[in-house]
């Protein structure tokens, strides 16, 4: 696995990104228990990281930071989960002086900010 897979969204379980990092439906139930989770409606984002470990966001919490941009490339699917386009991302990063996605070593989005780290 390359890169973080969005399992769950908005209480929805993707069983093809499940597939796609070698998950089966008791895999992710367990992890889910693991932390405590025991509707996959209480979830309402799960990421599964590089390392295979389960991020989870459950309804009404917090929106931790989601990285938007990483290594100059936007990152569709986490928009997506935001509710965010590029259009609105390529339009916050050029107010900010950031004509170039490719020169973005790691973008975050928290609370409605987009912050921004270079290779420079």
């Amino acid at each position: 696995m390359c890169r973080p897979t969005t399992l769950i969204q908005h209480g929805k379980l993707s069983s093809e990104a499940c597939r796609s990092v070698g998950l089966s439906a008791a895999d992710v139930a367990l992890k889910l228990r693991s932390q405590g989770i025991f509707q996959m409606k209480q979830v309402k984002r799960a990421v599964q990281e590089q390392n295979g470990q389960l991020i989870v966001v459950q309804m009404g919490d917090e929106n931790p930071k989601y990285p938007v941009v990483t290594d100059g490339v936007i990152q569709v699917d986490v928009l997506e989960s935001i509710g965010r386009s590029e259009e609105w991302l390529l339009d916050n990063l050029n107010k900010q002086g950031h004509d170039n996605v490719a020169n973005i070593f790691i973008a975050e989005y928290d609370k409605g900010a987009v912050t921004v780290v270079t290779y420079e």
